[in-house]
């Protein structure tokens, strides 16, 4: 295989992880709006689609980890000539705060959520933990569309 060839293959590869890390986070957003509509009216039926979130946290999982390796792929190959631009390293940033805030904020609000749950908890801890929820994948949501742009308007 040639070293174009190489190259293509794992810039396509870090096009699907990014893909699937953005389409893991918009199914988790969906399927956890789902069930706090559902929970308010039935909660065994709002329990019921909160499990269908589980698998969530795997997809992204592989598409960070395609992410880093199709990248790093990318980066011996080119002699690290991206690295050299401001648009990439703003992206590389933003990827990595990405992956840190899934592990750190959306997981402990996961966990957070589901120990309350299996308590029984009232209504005003789990609208807290529903906003922490909201805002962490707007957050998410937001800082995907900062880095499809960047990956589109490569700036100096």
């Amino acid at each position: 295989m040639t070293t174009m060839t190489i190259y293509n293959i794992a810039l396509i590869t870090h096009l699907a992880g990014l893909a699937l890390m953005a389409g893991a986070t918009i199914q988790d957003f969906s399927i956890t709006r789902q069930f706090w509509k559902h929970f308010a009216i039935d909660r065994s039926r709002g329990l019921a689609i909160r499990e269908a979130r589980e698998r969530s946290p795997l997809f992204f999982g592989i598409g960070a980890a395609c992410i880093i390796v199709s990248g790093l792929t990318m980066m011996v190959l080119t002699k690290g000539v991206y690295g050299e631009q401001l648009w990439f390293r703003i992206k590389f940033g933003l990827v990595i705060l990405i992956i840190i805030n899934g592990i750190l904020l959306g997981r402990l609000q996961a966990g957070r959520l589901g120990k309350l749950l299996q308590a029984g908890a009232g209504e005003g801890s789990l609208l807290k933990v529903k906003s922490n929820i909201s805002r962490f994948h707007l957050l998410q949501l937001f800082l995907f569309l900062v880095i499809f742009c960047l990956s589109v308007f490569k700036f100096n």
